[in-house]
Formats: structure tokens, sequence, C-alpha cells
């Protein structure tokens, strides 16, 4: 059985408060009326018994039974008691109600007995004669000193219980009432008791719902007022705690948010206690895992969760490397090198009470660095082997070859071909450098451009080379096409890209430069095919990078710098575009240019 509400715990004490005492005080009274009554019966009878024992004191012995008994039936008729007139030896002599010739002898009476030692007996039993429950009272009767007989008087109890149901009757009614009375009452003070506590409850209620917009009321009571007052105190300082939680908690989450490496907070059990969106993208999880999920269910990578496990258990600061490979990761991505921090959480005695790691992707860092060195590597090798030439053809001329004119001008030759090369090179990496600090100053300097007179003037500026080889370059481009963009930059780009496909395309050979919008219409394709030797597929991820060579040999030969598609590359981006090639051994190669397709308003066309 649960609990019960106060109300009705109080109720129920209250009324056996009342109750009990009052049910004992009416046993009490009804035991105490009862012997008081019977008391006063058995004095009556007494009284009564020893006056009708005064009055035959003479006739015991002295004269017939009958005389005896006559006198008891006449003396019987104004008493409503029973009395019996009885003999030393036990003979009934005369009874005021039966005849006592039917009557056996009484000397065995308990009473009798009493009485004939002298002393007043008292007897409640069941008379046979009478067949009912009867109070009987004997004295002796003396003559001249000495006991000649016994008169007992006696009483049916009956007459005893009618008077004694009739007190018990009143004394009922009036605990009855008694007892309703104290039921209304305990009720009332129970309820005035509750109420209030009640009323604290449900306002300790909406406190622990996080509703503090009430207050609890006085209820006129000096101990429930002062519990009211406490749990408004309480109410006030939950809110300001709450609220200062919910403040520190959003900061926490705003910081957590707008951190671009990925946090993973643990318990001492391994489980998720926070984790921020930028984790969840770099693990590409399906959706963020709940509080309290192991992280090893949702981290697939042995290497981090092994550095987990190191932090936790040294309780110091640790980095480390772990690459996440495309199969450990829920969607397809490139392979990537993850930087991981790791340190211990710790409350406020310095227990360790779980981990916090810090993870950043380094892949761009770790490949940008590659590219870097490759850069540095690239250009001292690209520049050395010039430099190089140069110093040895004049070391060789100061040595006496400047003598001989034939060899000085061949010498010379080669020296003005390697500073040429040079030159390229500087330009080139100075175009690179410009458009680079153009895009992050200003950004490209849009104008709305007829994207087929781009192509005619970039084919006119590779017409003397193409013609050369006996090279035929066809344009295809819808002339009404006009498009956002930088004239002069596009123009470079498409120039490097023909430059190519003259270098690598055999004599007699067809380049195809083509111009369009595509399907969707939100993008301007540029495109460059040419029928060389194409390229094969494991060189198409570095094509565009600087000084990235397919043939280093015949690139050098054709006097290539290594930095044309990687202008072409920057050009594109520039645009907020990109670029693209599609090539096989043997096929031919197509490089493409792909930049989002503005047609503009119409002003300031360049034809």
């Amino acid at each position: 059985m649960g609990p019960r509400k106060l109300i009705w715990q109080l109720y129920l004490a209250f009324l056996l408060i009342i109750i009990v005492p009052a049910l004992l005080f009416t046993w009490y009274t009804t035991r105490t009326f009862r012997n008081f009554f019977i008391t006063s019966t058995v004095q009556g009878l007494t009284e009564r018994a020893k006056q009708i024992g005064s009055q035959m004191e003479g006739y015991i012995g002295r004269t017939e039974p009958g005389v005896i008994d006559s006198l008891c039936k006449l003396l019987g008729r104004n008493i409503e008691m029973r009395f019996t007139v009885i003999a030393r030896d036990g003979t009934v002599l005369g009874d005021s109600e039966k005849d006592p010739d039917s009557m056996e002898n009484h000397r065995n009476r308990m009473e009798v007995l009493a009485a004939l030692s002298g002393e007043v007996g008292v007897a409640d039993r069941f008379s046979y004669t009478l067949k009912e429950q009867m109070v009987y009272v004997a004295v002796p009767i003396h003559h001249s000193g000495q006991p000649t007989g016994v008169v007992r008087a006696a009483l049916s109890t009956a007459v005893i219980h009618r008077e004694l149901f009739t007190m018990y009757k009143r004394i009922g009614i009036g605990y009855f009432l008694l007892a309703a009375i104290a039921a209304m009452v305990s009720f009332f003070v129970s309820r005035k008791i509750s109420l209030p506590i009640n009323s604290m409850k449900r306002g300790a209620q909406r406190f622990a719902a996080g509703d503090f917009t009430g207050k609890l009321m006085p209820a006129g009571c000096v101990e429930i007022d002062q519990l009211a007052e406490a749990l408004n105190e309480m109410a006030t300082r939950l809110r300001e705690t709450i609220g200062s939680l919910i403040e520190q908690n959003n900061r926490i989450d705003a910081v957590l948010s707008s951190m671009v490496e990925g946090v993973i907070a643990l318990d001492k059990e391994q489980r998720i206690i926070a984790i921020n969106q930028s984790a969840v993208e770099l693990f590409a999880l399906p959706s963020k895992p709940e509080k309290g999920t192991w992280i090893g269910g949702v981290l697939r990578n042995a290497k981090i969760n092994e550095f987990i496990k190191r932090v936790a258990e040294s309780g110091e600061a640790l980095v480390d490397e772990a690459m996440l490979t495309t199969d450990q990761q829920y969607s397809e991505g490139a392979d990537r090198l993850l930087q991981l921090h790791g340190n211990a959480l710790r409350d406020a005695d310095g227990r360790t009470i779980g981990v916090l790691a810090v993870i950043n992707d380094i892949t761009r860092l770790k490949k940008l660095e590659t590219m870097r060195s490759d850069f540095v590597a690239n250009v001292s090798h690209e520049m050395r082997t010039p430099l190089t030439s140069v110093k040895g053809f004049v070391e060789t001329l100061r040595a006496g070859a400047i003598d001989d004119r034939n060899e000085a001008e061949r010498f010379l030759q080669i020296i003005d071909r390697q500073v040429e090369r040079l030159s390229t090179i500087v330009e080139d990496l100075l175009a690179l450098s410009r458009i680079e600090q153009e895009a992050q100053a200003h950004g490209p300097q849009l104008q709305r451009t007829r994207v087929a007179s781009l192509l005619s003037a970039a084919v006119e500026t590779c017409s003397i080379k193409a013609s050369a080889k006996s090279i035929h370059i066809d344009t295809v481009c819808d002339r009404e096409i006009e498009a956002l963009l930088e004239p002069a930059l596009i123009e470079e780009a498409l120039i490097n890209l023909l430059d190519n496909a003259v270098n690598y395309s055999p004599k007699g050979g067809r380049i195809v430069v083509s111009a369009g919008v595509d399907e969707t219409g939100r993008e301007l394709m540029l495109s460059v095919t040419d029928n060389g030797p194409g390229i094969a597929p494991e060189h198409h991820d570095r094509i565009f990078e600087r000084f990235y060579r397919v043939d280093k040999a015949r690139s050098r030969k054709l006097g290539g710098t290594g930095l044309g598609l990687s202008i072409v590359k920057h050009v594109a981006l520039v645009h907020t575009g990109r670029v693209a090639l599609r090539s096989a051994p043997g096929e031919g190669s197509t490089f493409y240019i792909s930049i989002p397709y503005q047609r503009g308003n119409g002003e300031g066309v360049i034809s």
C-alpha cells in the first residue's frame, strides 16, 4: 500500500487522539456506573432484608411456617423485589413469590452460609426456581443475640440490565455525538494544516519544472510562513543559478560551435559528454551522437581510440597524429591527416573525470607544405639548370673561347636561350603572383564580354606558332554569348592552353577551341582539345600544380616552364570556377575551364 495524503494522516491521528480517550473514558464511566448501580442495588437489598428481618425476629421458631409465608406474601405485595425467610437449618419458611414447600433446602447457598456466619451474603447467579439471573443479598435474623434464621432479598438482573441499558444508551448517544464533532473538528484542523503544505508542494513542483514566476503566499502560521519564505528564496537563487548555468552553457556551445577544430569531451568510461558540429563534419558522421554514447562505437579509427585511452590513463597532455582513411568514414572522401591534442578533464578537487580531445584536419596544411617544398625544389631546379649552363659557357668564354668567333657566337646563342628561359620562368611566376594578389585584394574586375571575341583573340595570338607546325585551330562558339568575366585573365588562360596544345600536337594536327553554356544555364564552359599524345590518368590530379611535368625532358625541349597550367587553374579560381582534364594516352587531351555564368546588364560590352 502506497503512502497516504497528509490530510488523511493528520485526520486519522487527530481522530484517534480524541476518539480513543473518549472511548476509554466511556468504558470506564459505564463500568463505574454499573458497579455503582450494582452496589446501590445490593445496599438497597440489604436494607430491605434487614427491615424484613427485624419484623421476622419474633416469628421464627414461635409460629407456624404458614404464618411466616403468608406474612412474606403480604409484605411482598408492596415491594418490587423477592425475599425469602430461611430457617437456621436451611428450610425455606416463607417466600414472597413461591410456595416454600416446593423449594429445596437453601443451607448450601453461599449467601445463606455467609449470613449464618454473621455476615451479609451476596451472590449473583441463575435461579432455577425463577429461571432467570438474580442478585441475592442475605442477612442474619437474631433473637436474644443468637442467629435464628436468614432473610434473603433478591432482585432480577433484568431490572438492573434494563436500567443499565438506558444509561448505556444515553452514554452511547453522547459518545457518538462527541465522535461526530471530533471527526469534523479533526477534518477542519487537518485541512487547515494540509492546504498550505499542498500549496507549497505545488509551488515546489513548479520550481522543479523551471517555473519561477509565482511565489508561495504565507498561510498565517509562523513555521509554515518561514518555510514559504525559505522556498521563495530558494526559487530566486535557483532562477539566478540556472540562468547563469544556461548562459555559461550557451557560451560554451557558441565557442564549441564556432571552433573549426573538432572537439570531443568524454567521461572516464569514454562516453561522450559533448561533441561539436566540426567533429561531426570532420568524421562525416550521419548525425550528432547522443550524450552517453561510447566513443568506440562512433569513431572506427584504432589510432584515435588508442590515443584517447593513453590520455585517460596518463592524465597528461599529449599530441599525436592519425590518418583517417576512406573506409573509416561514413561518407566517401579522401584520406585525411588529423592532428590530435588530448588532455585530462579534472573536477574542482583535481581528480581526473574524463578526456578532452581537440582534433585538427591538417591534410591541407600538409599538402600545402608539400607543395611549397616541391615548389621551392622545382624553382631551384628549373633555375639552376639554365644558370649552370650560363655560368659554364661564361667561364668557357673567359677561358679563351671568346677569341674563336664562331664558338663564341654559338656559346652566346646558348646563353641567350637560357636567359630567355629564365626570363620566361620569372615572368610566369610574376604572373601567378599578380593573379593571386589581385584576387586577394579586390577580386576579378568583371566586365560584360562577348566570349567569341576572347576566343578569336587567343587564337590569333597563337596562330603564328600553330602555322609553323601546319596546325589548324577551329573555334566553336555562339557569337551572341556574353558573360561577366575579366577578359585579360581569361584570354591569358586560353593562350596558355593553346600554347600547350600547339607544343604537344603533331605537325598538321587540329585543335578545337570551344565555349558554351552548360545544360543548367549556370556555368560557362571553355575548352581546348588537341590530338596530341594524351596524358595518363595517374597525372591528372597533379597536372595543374606548379612546375609539374608529365615528360620533363620533352617539356624543357619545347621551352615550357611548367607554370602555364598552374596559371590557368588560378585564373579559374579567381572567377570562383574550376579546371578539369579529360585525356588518355594516344587519344589527345581536352582541358576545361568552368566559371559561373553571369549575363550582366547589357552595358559596357567588350566586342
